[in-house]
């Protein structure tokens, strides 16, 4: 798909409620063609004798690439956490500092795959990693309506399994085979917790696994 300033203005006004308090100042839209910056944030930069005041924002994305909504999504929030540090005047300690850092690792337990960085070098690079590891991956649905998804070290599957067919409040749970890049940052746990994602993401991935074949049964 491709993106345009409608889709962008719609997302944006979505995030800045959900991830944001809606206190985001609203920026100004663009869509470009470049082919190493997926996505940008700039503003104006106004100085005076002992402070400095930031305006016209501006959020852009790049159409040079035919992307899935959800990769264009992800490089969205990826420039509004730059916009909120950069407009709550939150001082970090690089353009992709422990604050950056931090709230990105908060809106990704929601279901995303925030990256570092929008420079399409690095995330092919990271993509072709990912891709080459393959993943044991458990999801549960609880009886509260929760989707959790959890990566489990091989060695502890059986464990986990027996664990899982006698806690209480799973509706269902599930075993599968991924190497999808979405599980990169999630940790490899040796006992049965996972991460709660949204039931939108999580039947998405779903339909996209492979079923482990469970021989220990």
């Amino acid at each position: 798909m491709q993106v345009n300033v409608e889709l962008l203005k719609e997302w944006f006004a979505d995030f800045n409620v959900r991830y944001f308090g809606g206190s985001l100042p609203v920026p100004a839209f663009a869509v470009g063609r470049s082919r190493t910056q997926l996505g940008c944030m700039s503003c104006k930069v106004r100085r005076k004798m002992f402070s400095k005041s930031y305006t016209d924002y501006t959020i852009r994305l790049s159409n040079y690439y035919d992307a899935d909504e959800r990769h264009f999504k992800n490089v969205l929030l990826h420039e509004m956490i730059h916009l909120c540090i950069t407009s709550r005047r939150i001082k970090d300690t690089s353009p992709h500092g422990e604050v950056f850092r931090r709230m990105m690792r908060t809106i990704n337990a929601d279901g995303w795959n925030i990256s570092v960085s929008t420079k399409m070098d690095a995330v092919q690079r990271s993509a072709g990693r990912a891709r080459k590891r393959m993943r044991v991956v458990l999801a549960v649905t609880m009886t509260d309506g929760r989707c959790l998804l959890s990566v489990v070290s091989p060695r502890y599957v059986p464990a986990i399994d027996r664990t899982m067919s006698r806690a209480q409040g799973v509706v269902r749970y599930e075993w599968y085979m991924s190497d999808d890049d979405y599980f990169s940052t999630f940790p490899v746990v040796r006992t049965p917790r996972g991460r709660i994602v949204g039931k939108d993401v999580f039947a998405e991935l779903i339909v996209k696994m492979k079923p482990l074949d469970k021989t220990w049964r």
